[in-house]
């Protein structure tokens, strides 16, 4: 497993912590129905997924982890309170298609909800 660290000097720090700290928000448009994201070294390769409202999509997931435990889950926002979809655990290597009702337009939130404190996106259905 790696893990990427970044060693900065304090006053970079405080910067980024006065800024708001993290990532801006991930946008992405959709392209299609038939969606792709993969997860290796418990992190996931995407983040930002998007998929059209109205109308059913699939999710092609691909653990590449071996022996560790993942899925692909979608909620309503980051507290993880209200479930939209929430796929099957697998533990990798392998890979699954999942199958997703269609959702409302909106954007959402995604997780493994193995790991749901280092591998999560935004979700965006439009």
């Amino acid at each position: 497993m790696r893990m990427p660290v970044r060693v900065v000097p304090e006053e970079e720090f405080r910067s980024w912590l006065a800024a708001g700290g993290g990532k801006p928000p991930a946008t992405c448009e959709p392209s299609g129905t038939e969606l792709r994201i993969a997860a290796e070294d418990l992190v996931f390769d995407l983040g930002c997924l998007a998929a059209p409202a109205g109308r059913p999509f699939t999710i092609a997931f691909d653990n590449r982890d071996q022996g560790v435990p993942h899925n692909v889950a979608i909620y309503t926002d980051e507290t993880a309170a209200e479930a939209l979809f929430v796929g099957e655990i697998v533990t990798g290597p392998t890979e699954v298609v999942y199958e997703v009702p269609a959702l409302p337009a909106g954007t959402y939130f995604f997780r493994c909800d193995v790991h749901p404190a280092t591998m999560t996106g935004t979700f965006i259905v439009g």
